[in-house]
């Protein structure tokens, strides 16, 4: 049975996120799980690949767009729909709700845990979008939710993460890795609305 927007909804509206808490004053960030759901077959959830860049300790992984808290910002939506805005040309305002927000992340780079706290928020498409990315992007993916739904589909991927070459769970679809930061958040979001179950038992 295919997911159902309103089931996704009423589950995230139901949800306490969790908050993490770390010293000092860490930096914020936001990032925007993006759900499409004109496909017949299946709701879609957006990704983007970004751009290889040396300064860029997430350089050339696949993502949620989003990004760092500015003093001008009013709040995280704020932070959210402008780096969505920028990074995509997708306006979340005109062409997207806010359905909720999900668990806090402690950003992770490159092996080492950073002073950064990483919200994620969803929302829903109420219009088609055509993204078009900027420069911090080298390309855009929807995926289906129950590719990522389905356990079987999740697999080991070999990483260089600082000096250490690792195997770690991710997804591939396309030919490009989900993994890290941005799978947790996936596995976050699957858990918060009961999707977990293998393809024959939804």
């Amino acid at each position: 049975m295919p997911f159902r927007l309103d089931q996704i909804e009423r589950a995230i509206r139901s949800h306490e996120p969790h908050v993490v808490s770390l010293d000092g004053a860490p930096a914020r960030a936001a990032v925007a799980i993006v759900i499409d759901s004109a496909p017949e077959d299946d709701l879609h959830l957006f990704f983007i690949h970004r751009a290889v860049d040396e300064r860029d300790p997430w350089s050339g992984h696949m993502g949620f767009p989003g990004g760092f808290m500015e003093d001008a910002d009013g709040d995280l939506v704020a932070t959210v729909s402008r780096e969505v805005l920028e990074e995509t040309g997708i306006d979340l305002r005109r062409s997207a709700r806010l359905l909720g927000r999900l668990d806090e992340i402690q950003g992770v780079a490159r092996g080492r845990q950073l002073p950064l706290v990483i919200s994620p928020f969803l929302f829903a498409l109420n219009e088609p979008v055509v993204p078009e990315p900027n420069e911090e992007v080298q390309g855009v993916l929807w995926v289906p939710l129950g590719f990522l739904a389905d356990p079987r589909n999740e697999q080991l991927t070999d990483h260089q993460v600082a000096t250490q070459r690792l195997r770690l769970p991710g997804f591939v679809y396309e030919q490009r890795i989900i993994w890290g930061l941005t799978f947790r958040m996936v596995q976050n979001f699957l858990s918060v609305i009961g999707a977990r179950a293998t393809s024959e038992d939804r």
